[in-house]
């Protein structure tokens, strides 16, 4: 081992030297610019709440389906009249519909279901 120190040339490490090295940096910055303003889209709480709709109505089918054959297991399986049901119930019957279809339920449907008398 010497103590001879001679310097190392790194200029070809300098990024500034290439050609290309203006065009890379500035297609990076539009690049980062694009994809943090697709970011930056406001969501309101329904827009959040709409991507809720499809999972929820999902398990509130199942959770129909569970209570609907319980029930036919302790009483019998006894047809009723929609107009006959409660809210919960036709709430839970319109969700079953709409996940069935593949589709999520109108306000007007909501609306028109919720001013059904209960019984």
């Amino acid at each position: 081992m010497t103590d001879e120190w001679r310097p190392v040339d790194l200029s070809s490490l300098d990024p500034t030297r290439r050609v290309d090295w203006p065009a890379r940096v500035d297609a990076t910055r539009r690049a980062v610019a694009a994809r943090v303003a697709s970011r930056a889209v406001p969501q309101g709480p329904l827009e959040v709440l709409g991507r809720w709709s499809r999972p929820i109505l999902a398990a509130a089918a199942v959770l129909l389906a569970l209570l609907g054959g319980a029930e036919a297991l302790l009483h019998g399986a006894v047809s009723t009249p929609p107009a006959q049901l409660g809210e919960a119930r036709r709430l839970a019957l319109l969700s079953e519909a709409s996940v069935a279809h593949g589709r999520r339920p109108s306000g007007a449907e909501l609306r028109a279901l919720l001013r059904e008398p209960t019984p």
